[in-house]
């Protein structure tokens, strides 16, 4: 089978299930893991495609199949670790924010009062934002990635490198066990490393769901980010495990 033909097969799978894995597309195909692979990392070019460990999900399905109580509560998690987030931010300082779901809840709760600059990679987070009379807002160019409207790639990040900012606050797919912090699309992982080394401070923003998971790419580790802010969901058990390794872990009430 031809790879253009197996791929428009494999994107059909996650409109109809919402979600594929890896394994089970080898045997479907008949091809090696390797090749599959490589597929939904292409595949991830496509608006809704989010890759995952172990295969694939497609958001804007799995969102509209989804949605109900459970998402109400994760929503009010977000809310509450974004407000928690801007408590940390000082009038008049330079702040990134990036394309993760949780950042554009910071975005949203961004106070009409704040003078602020912001830049971002997002233009999502540029809507949310625009709201904001006194908050100046610098747009970080490069390659759209479509399905989250956020640019990345080698232009961007070195157009981030050019700053130097007081706070980052960024989105992650997932923190191991191990304290590694994870990114599911590659370019984006690039251009996070990009945002820490230009940041004095960065925290990153998960909800309680999002711990002792693992994805494509390790962007970080717990130990080498100013604080992670999540929800009181988290079990004591990761809690206490985070940090004994050095993790900062701050929590929304």
């Amino acid at each position: 089978m031809f790879k253009n033909k197996r791929q428009n097969d494999i994107y059909k799978f996650l409109l109809k299930d919402g979600e594929v894995k890896t394994k089970e597309l080898c045997q479907i195909f008949g091809v090696s893991d390797m090749t599959i692979r490589r597929d939904l990392d292409q595949l991830t070019n496509m608006q809704g495609v989010i890759r995952t460990y172990g295969g694939a999900l497609y958001a804007e399905n799995m969102a509209s199949r989804k949605f109900g109580a459970e998402q109400i509560s994760m929503s009010n998690a977000k809310e509450r670790i974004a407000k928690k987030a801007l408590t940390l931010l000082e009038n008049g300082q330079r702040l990134f924010l990036d394309s993760g779901t949780t950042t554009m809840y910071v975005a949203k709760e961004f106070s009409k009062e704040s003078e602020c600059i912001v830049l971002t990679n997002n233009l999502r987070v540029v809507e949310k934002i625009s709201d904001c009379p006194l908050v100046s807002v610098i747009v970080i160019g490069g390659p759209l990635r479509k399905g989250t409207l956020s640019c990345y790639g080698s232009q961007t990040e070195e157009q981030i490198r050019y700053y130097n900012m007081d706070i980052a606050f960024l989105g992650a797919s997932a923190i191991g066990s191990d304290g590694c912090i994870y990114d599911g699309y590659p370019p984006e992982a690039g251009v996070k490393k990009s945002i820490i080394a230009s940041s004095r401070k960065v925290y990153v923003l998960v909800d309680s769901t999002k711990f002792n998971k693992f994805n494509l790419i390790m962007y970080s580790n717990v130990q080498d980010v100013t604080g992670i802010i999540t929800d009181s969901g988290i079990d004591m058990q990761t809690y206490e495990k985070l940090k004994s390794q050095g993790c900062n872990i701050i929590i929304a009430e």
